[in-house]
């Protein structure tokens, strides 16, 4: 066959696959939302005048197109194993690590510093403000700091330690909770997902081991029975990577033995629930929200302890699986996701008799945060 009717092969092939998958745009559903990308996908623009004038209509038509291309997740996930067949280290912002780690990439020039240190600022203004209230800050590092010896060789990746120094250095207040050195001990156990960016279950027990061992009490894991409630799950990070290569991570959850009763409300008591855990949820993609079943505004938790102890915390989803081991230390547990709370902080204190505070981030979402100002009022 000659030189020319390969070309032209290729050309009607070319032009076959392009008139399908324009076709397809027709034939096919919109999808609403994204699963594996735990987002909402671009829908269709709305043609205007004033929107082509501005450029903003050909913007959104491109977005709408990469969002709603068909089988799109087949295509990455082709895409991601061929990057990794030619050696690639780095997909879409996400390192394939050793032994099937995701791990977060996260670069010096991403960090704002100045934000740090308002966060910082803000929380010794309000300690300051609030004397009465005994004051905690317990900031996690990524698995990016104790998983490092999983990186790529030569991968870049900012210092956490920067970070934790920067805290040390200007934190005026005296309950600062540093797990860095527990968690390490531990680097090479399974206390962060695989998949995901949160630590496990068992990474979580150990920062309160280390919580506890802070405040003059103890803790046994012998204390806990473990469930395993999954084995088949991929969170976050794999959303972004979408290989056939991945690890399935497991999910455990830990239920002291002899634990208090309690209950759980959301969002000033619109839901209630018996259970730190919302097992329904083990049937979703994101399984990591069987803890505390997400992120809310506000939770309440309400034991059966007499001890005049209430704990307030501000948190981001690290959170969501250390609360559970803090069942037996209080009498009521308040929970706020400054991401989502616009209320006044000081009334809610006062209403609910707060005696103690404790701030639980990860530290990238410290370093990012911009709600942490609310506690500012």
């Amino acid at each position: 066959m000659s030189t020319r009717k390969y070309k032209i092969i290729g050309i009607v092939l070319f032009l076959l696959i392009l008139y399908i998958v324009m076709f397809s745009y027709f034939i096919i559903k919109d999808r609403d939302f994204s699963e594996n990308e735990n987002r909402y996908l671009s829908q269709l623009p709305r043609l205007s005048v004033d929107a082509v004038l501005s450029g903003q209509y050909m913007q959104d038509i491109e977005q709408y197109i990469d969002d709603q291309f068909p089988k799109r997740d087949t295509w990455v996930t082709l895409k991601s194993d061929f990057s990794q067949l030619i050696g690639n280290r780095e997909v879409n912002g996400v390192y394939l690590g050793d032994d099937k780690y995701l791990i977060e990439k996260w670069l010096p020039e991403d960090v704002d510093q100045e934000l740090l240190k308002e966060n910082i600022e803000t929380l010794n203004s309000f300690s300051k403000n609030h004397p009465e209230q005994k004051m905690s800050l317990m900031v996690v590092p990524t698995a990016g700091l104790v998983l490092k010896d999983k990186l790529p060789d030569h991968a870049p990746m900012f210092d956490q330690n920067i970070a934790f120094e920067t805290i040390e250095d200007n934190i005026t207040f005296d309950h600062f909770i540093d797990v860095r050195q527990v968690l390490m001990d531990h680097s090479e156990e399974y206390i962060y997902y695989k998949t995901d960016h949160h630590w496990t279950s068992y990474g979580a027990y150990l920062a309160y081991s280390e919580w506890c061992r802070m405040n003059g009490t103890e803790t046994r894991q012998d204390d806990y029975e473990i469930e395993s409630v999954s084995s088949s799950f991929r969170g976050s990070l794999f959303s972004k990577v979408l290989s056939s290569n991945c690890a399935e991570d497991r999910i455990e959850l830990y239920n002291r033995k002899n634990q208090p009763e309690y209950t759980v409300s959301y969002n000033f008591g619109r839901t209630e629930s018996d259970s730190v855990y919302a097992l329904e949820n083990l049937d979703k993609k994101d399984k990591y929200l069987v803890f505390l079943n997400g992120n809310h505004p506000e939770v309440t938790i309400r034991t059966s302890q007499s001890n005049n102890k209430h704990l307030l915390v501000f948190k981001d989803s690290f959170a969501n699986s250390f609360i559970p081991f803090l069942l037996e230390n209080y009498e009521t547990i308040h929970i706020i996701d400054l991401r989502y709370y616009n209320g006044d902080i000081d009334q809610y204190m006062s209403e609910n008799s707060i005696n103690e505070c404790l701030v639980l981030y990860n530290i990238k979402n410290f370093c990012e945060d911009k709600g942490i100002s609310k506690i500012g009022g």
